[in-house]
């Protein structure tokens, strides 16, 4: 059911609106505009302003007072033409201010109004794993993969998703996939190993984390796995002999770095 963009955006402005509006002036104080804005604060601001100075906390990792000043200007002029954008500004900020639930509102107002960036997909997802959405979270990550299909961190993330739903043969058709091959990082190679073990498919798991040893020889997780799976398979004196090779590498490494 689609709901307006009104009825989402009062209640999510509210408890911001009420700070700029001057309900605390401790508040005031902190979110203050920079000497280089505050011109632009002499009277009434307008929503440019307000977005400008919202920017200007994000840049600062003060989102509290980013997300106050993308709120106020969204309650000035809710159909300003950069209206999907902010509300993304609005929803990404109190996310990082940690009000994840309302983040997730307003990044829904700001998807529903047709922001298409990948940004929004990544944060929205992320805050959507934060709530254990995970089936929500996996179309957002999904969202992201369609503008970017080899984004490492939504490969990442959607495969962690997948594993913890035990769709391991997703998860397979995901990261073993051509152009996803040559970049596999240690992440997902180490999911994709194990959704394959989980399949029963040993030697695909034992191919996977071989080719990924050799190109990040110095993993120990990667180590670990491959002798599980080797073991698993029955080959207990390959297993050993990973195990070995990787401590003599490690051994070597830390001394090394002694000297």
């Amino acid at each position: 059911m689609h709901i307006s963009l009104q009825f989402r955006l009062s209640p999510l402005l509210l408890l911001w609106v009420s700070l700029a509006a001057g309900a605390s002036a401790q508040t005031q104080t902190s979110c203050a505009p920079p000497e280089s804005m505050k011109a632009r604060f002499t009277g009434k601001p307008d929503p440019a302003a307000l977005n400008d100075l919202g920017a200007w906390f994000g840049e600062h990792n003060n989102f509290t007072c980013a997300a106050e000043a993308f709120a106020t200007s969204l309650q000035m002029d809710p159909k300003q033409k950069e209206m999907p954008h902010v509300a993304f500004m609005f929803g990404a900020s109190l996310y990082y201010a940690g009000d994840v639930k309302e983040a997730i509102s307003a990044l829904r107002v700001s998807e529903q109004t047709g922001y298409d960036e990948i940004k929004l997909h990544l944060v929205l997802a992320r805050a959507l794993d934060d709530t254990h959405a995970t089936a929500d979270a996996e179309v957002e990550w999904r969202a992201a993969l369609d503008i970017d299909p080899e984004y490492t961190y939504a490969l990442d993330n959607l495969s962690d998703d997948l594993l913890a739903d035990n769709n391991n043969q997703v998860v397979i058709e995901l990261l073993d996939r051509p152009r996803v091959v040559p970049q596999r990082n240690v992440h997902q190679a180490m999911n994709l190993g194990k959704a394959y073990a989980l399949d029963g498919k040993l030697l695909d798991a034992e191919r996977t984390l071989r080719d990924a040893l050799n190109t990040y020889p110095d993993s120990v997780e990667l180590a670990n796995q491959l002798a599980q799976v080797l073991t698993q398979a029955g080959k207990k004196a390959e297993a050993e002999a990973v195990l070995q090779i990787e401590n003599q590498r490690q051994a070597v490494k830390a001394e090394s770095n002694v000297h």
